[in-house]
Parts: C-alpha cells; structure tokens; sequence
C-alpha cells in the first residue's frame, strides 16, 4: 500500500469535493482497473453503467482504414489511415467508442467526467482537429502504448460537442493501459489537457483523479487482515467475523467510494499466476461494483443508472470478453483471429443482452 503512504490528506479539499458531487449528475457512473499478476499478463477491468439505453454493439475495425472526421457544418477535419486493427464498443449506432483494445494491447476506456472543461480551438486548424466521438478510434488506430498516445495527442485539438443522443457536449476523462502495465488518465480542467500517470490502476468518475488519489488516505488503517480479539478492563471483546480488517469500506456506488473500494480490493487480493486467473479476478472485482436496474434513479425518476455491460480486456493475449446486464453469460472475442477474417472491411458483432 505504498501508494496510499505517499499522498497526504487535504480535508478542506476531501469536504469541497463531497460538496460539489451534489451539483452533478447522478445517473452515469462507470469503474475502470488494471491488474498485472505474478507472470506479467495485463488485464483491464470496465464496467459501463448508464442511465439511458446506449444502443451497445461491438465493432471490430481493420488495419490501413481511411478516417476524415467530421467537424462543425460539414467541415472536413483530422485525416488519417489506421496502422492497427482494434476493437470497441460503440454508443448510438454511431463511431463513438466508449471502451476498446487494439492489436497491439493498448486499451482505452472513456468514462462520464462532470466538470470537464475542454480547451479551445483555434479557427485556422480544422486539419488538425478530430471530433470527439472520433478519438478512441484515432487512439487505436494509429498508437501501440501510451508515450506513443501522448506525444500524438500533443498535436491535435479535439472538437467537443454536442452528442445528438445525449442532447449535450459528453464532460469525459480517459484511462488508457498498454501491455507493459503502464497506465495513464488524461483529464481535460480548466482548458488545458492533462496527462497523468497513473499509480494506482483504477479510476471512476468526479471528483478529478488527483483528489480520488489523496481520499485514500482516509482508508490506510484498512486491511486485509482479519483484527484480533481486544482486551477492555478484564473483559474479551471478539471481532464480529470474517473481514473485520476491511470494516469501513466503503459499500455504495458514489465514484470516491467505487474507487477507493476497487483500489484496496486489487492490493489486497492474492495475487494470480496465470491469465485465466487474471481474467476471473477482473470478473469478480467487478462484480463488487454491479449495479442493480432500480438502485440508483435519477430525481425525476427517468433515469435508472445500471451496469449495461463490462468488458474485460487481457492485454497480452489480445481477447476482449463481456457480459451484459440481461446476460450474465461471459462472451470472448479472440481480437487476433477476427482481424483474420476482416479482409479490410469493419464487422459489427451483436452485443447479447445489451440495451
């Protein structure tokens, strides 16, 4: 738990935070992690809770794919051929990927980020700029690990707008991993793109990531060791059972306490030795996330906020697997041998059970 020891506990900032959760949206919440077990397979865990029905389907893309996104009346935006096969999962019947891998183990996952503020673009570089519903696709597309990501995205300007289905501009942050278990999170705050290391492998929604990190601090007395009986004036108290290390986890489904509860969960657990068990491990943390249809609903009562789906991504072997909210069933998709079988052309495969 080294990580937890570095950072230190601002409260001001801790009840700020909690203050301004209230003022955003409730109905969209989504958990991303990463695990690297004792033979170095990479696994991503996400799970995708949204309060409408996202229209999911899983798209896989071929290599040397031409791509010119499109910007603000018909303009022609950023051009380019895509270096690399991907897989992702669309929204909308549209490009928009909200989560996805490409052949060479990078993975992205675009989650509900409210208080993003993006920067502006400068009139005179359409050529340059890629609209928002484009870039995972641009990611994957064209980069093999996050130094290449950053330096690429160093270069271009994102047009953020208006989502038809979401009848607003989407307020998004990225976790991205690649196959050597390095993880980043870009986050957009104050008209400035930020790009963050990513020490703790894990990340959910509001507030920003460095605050989620230093909220950890409150946790560090939790551990996976069951406590001792006590002594009280000659009088033996017993602990109350199994798991009394870890009393005062957090158990409900804000981001700070999904976050915190995945980050000890994935330093606590026994380490995996082999990918399937790598794999599993990622099912079952995300299951300690799941969200029933009906347990979280918006004010007006519209919205039922659920986990839709999650995927699990094994980053050394190239398989992407899921499973919906209406299929419990896991599905795996072997990414190498489907590009096989693409011969340049995209193919769209059903998502069993998704809204």
């Amino acid at each position: 738990m080294n990580f937890l020891l570095r950072k230190k506990n601002t409260v001001y900032k801790y009840i700020l935070a909690l203050l301004t959760l209230g003022t955003f949206s409730s109905s969209f919440a989504c958990t991303d992690f990463l695990l690297v077990n004792e033979k170095k397979n990479v696994v991503v865990g996400r799970s995708m809770e949204f309060g409408m029905k996202l229209q999911s389907a899983i798209e896989i893309y071929p290599r040397n794919e031409k791509h010119t996104s499109i910007l603000s009346n018909s303009k022609k935006g950023l051009s380019w051929v895509s270096k690399y096969a991907y897989i992702g999962v669309t929204s909308f019947g549209s490009n928009l990927i909200a989560d996805g891998m490409n052949e060479k183990g990078l993975s992205i996952g675009t989650l509900w980020f409210p208080g993003a503020k993006y920067p502006k673009i400068p009139k005179d570089k359409a050529e340059e700029t890629i609209a928002v519903e484009d870039l995972s696709s641009w990611i994957l597309g064209s980069f093999k690990n996050l130094d290449e990501v950053r330096e690429g995205l160093e270069n271009i300007y994102i047009w953020f707008h208006e989502i038809k289905a979401l009848k607003e501009v989407p307020p998004i942050h990225l976790a991205l991993h690649d196959n050597s278990g390095k993880s980043m999170v870009i986050e957009f705050l104050d008209g400035k793109m930020h790009f963050i290391d990513n020490v703790v492998g894990v990340l959910t929604n509001t507030p920003k990531f460095e605050w989620q990190v230093t909220n950890l601090s409150n946790y560090v007395n939790l551990t996976a060791v069951n406590k001792k009986i006590a002594h009280f004036d000659g009088s033996v108290i017993d602990p109350t059972g199994e798991g009394s290390g870890l009393l005062g986890i957090p158990g409900d489904w804000t981001p700070p306490s999904r976050f915190v509860k995945i980050a000890l969960l994935k330093e606590f657990v026994k380490k995996t030795r082999t990918t399937r068990e790598n794999v599993n491990l990622a099912f079952h943390l995300l299951n300690t996330v799941d969200i029933p249809y009906g347990a979280i609903r918006s004010a007006d009562g519209k919205n039922f906020d659920h986990t839709q789906w999650i995927v699990v991504k094994d980053l050394s072997n190239k398989t992407f697997s899921y499973r919906t909210y209406k299929n419990l069933n896991i599905h795996t998709i072997n990414l190498e041998k489907e590009v096989q079988k693409l011969k340049g052309k995209r193919r769209k495969i059903k998502m069993i059970g998704a809204d």
